[in-house]
Parts: structure tokens; C-alpha cells; sequence
């Protein structure tokens, strides 16, 4: 019996030994502001890149939000090698690495009736307003 007693209390001492205690924030770092201090308010900035491929169509759709009610939707023709490129990690992440650097060389669309229209479903529902952009080689 005294040896369960000196097991446990041993592995209770070396698991206590191994916990943390949460890390405590102090406020003594804060800097109290008066009360005309916090009548202006920064928005939060937050930042949104979604990608979609479409094999049916060789596209590679980015979706860039700019805020609730509103996005970018650039449609990419891929080429063959980046098509087969797709299959693999990274692949994909080169794909996309070009895409990302192509966003500033992208036509607007002005005829969405040109584009096809599983791409367009994809960029926008009734609720958000999507602009239409097109990436070519």
C-alpha cells in the first residue's frame, strides 16, 4: 500500500512538473486613453483570396473580397503545362503564385454573356456584386 502511495505521489509531482500555467497579461503595459480618445474608431482591415479550378473549363477562378457585399472574380486560362501542373501540390501553389502576380495586368469584363457561365455562378450570388475580371496568358 505505502508503494501506490509513493507511485502516485511521484507521478503526481512529475506531472506537475510538466503543466504550465497560462500565460497572465498584465495592464501595466496599457496606456489609458481620456474619453475623446475613443470616439474615432480604425476599421478592422482583413483580407480574402479564395481559388477555385474548374477542370471542365481550364479555368482557375480567384475570388478577392473587398468587403461584405463585394468581390473581384478573375478567371485564368490556364496553359497545358499548368493544367497538368494542377495535379501535384506544387504544382498548384505555382499556379496560383502566377495568378496572384497577374491580378494587376487583368482585363475587366464588360459582356459576361463572353464568359462561361459555370465560372460567372461561381463568382457571385443575387446578394454580392461581382466585378468580372479575365486573365489571359
Amino acid at each position: 500500500m505505502q508503494f501506490i502511495c509513493v507511485f502516485l505521489a511521484v507521478s503526481q509531482a512529475c506531472y506537475a512538473s510538466t503543466t504550465t500555467q497560462s500565460n497572465h497579461v498584465t495592464h501595466t503595459l496599457h496606456t489609458h486613453l481620456t474619453r475623446a480618445d475613443h470616439t474615432t474608431r480604425e476599421q478592422a482591415e482583413t483580407d480574402m483570396i479564395t481559388f477555385q479550378f474548374h477542370p471542365a473549363t481550364r479555368h482557375l477562378v480567384v475570388l478577392t473580397k473587398t468587403d461584405r457585399h463585394t468581390v473581384n472574380c478573375y478567371i485564368a486560362t490556364l496553359t497545358d503545362a499548368e493544367y497538368a501542373n494542377t495535379h501535384t501540390d506544387y504544382g498548384m501553389r505555382s499556379v496560383e503564385l502566377r495568378i496572384l502576380g497577374a491580378l494587376g495586368s487583368a482585363t475587366e469584363v464588360i459582356d459576361v454573356n463572353t464568359l462561361d457561365q459555370r465560372d460567372v455562378t461561381y463568382c457571385g450570388t443575387h446578394n454580392v456584386k461581382a466585378t468580372l475580371y479575365t486573365i489571359s496568358v
